[in-house]
């Protein structure tokens, strides 16, 4: 007969039933029992469940603010031009702006050549040209 081998909690080692083939009872769950807790048993970390919602916060404010206020300043800058203004278009076209529509521009890009441009597809004022309020206290060096 071979000799009985016990484990600390009580029940049998896995590798020794495999061997003999009896049945051994699964150790009862800490507390199960009707005992108190174990007191060495790890505890939840209370500021595990700020981890997530701290990430969300910071992916937001670091692509999505951006992101909508580059937008805002898009949409100002649409809603200021005006015939004349020189613009650089999304397809990387210079030319001036001869007639605003209601949901795009006419722009001149060549002399007598005019084309018609998406309002979303004017990406910027044309480099060099005058925007349309300097501030006051802007000092020139």
């Amino acid at each position: 007969m071979s000799p009985l081998i016990v484990m600390a909690d009580g029940a049998a080692p896995y590798w020794l039933l495999a061997q003999t083939g009896t049945p051994v009872a699964a150790p009862a769950a800490p507390g199960a029992t009707g005992g108190a807790p174990d007191p060495n048993a790890p505890q939840a970390n209370p500021l595990g469940s700020l981890v997530m919602p701290l990430l969300l916060l910071g992916v937001f404010f670091l692509i999505f603010a951006p992101q909508m206020k580059r937008n805002k300043l898009h949409q100002k800058l649409l809603t200021e031009l005006k015939p004349g203004d020189e613009v650089m278009t999304s397809g990387g076209f210079f030319g001036t702006i001869t007639q605003v529509k209601a949901d795009r521009f006419v722009v001149e890009i060549a002399k007598g050549v005019r084309v018609e441009v998406n309002r979303s597809n004017v990406e910027v004022r044309a480099p060099g040209a005058e925007p349309v309020a300097k501030p006051a206290d802007e000092k020139k060096i």
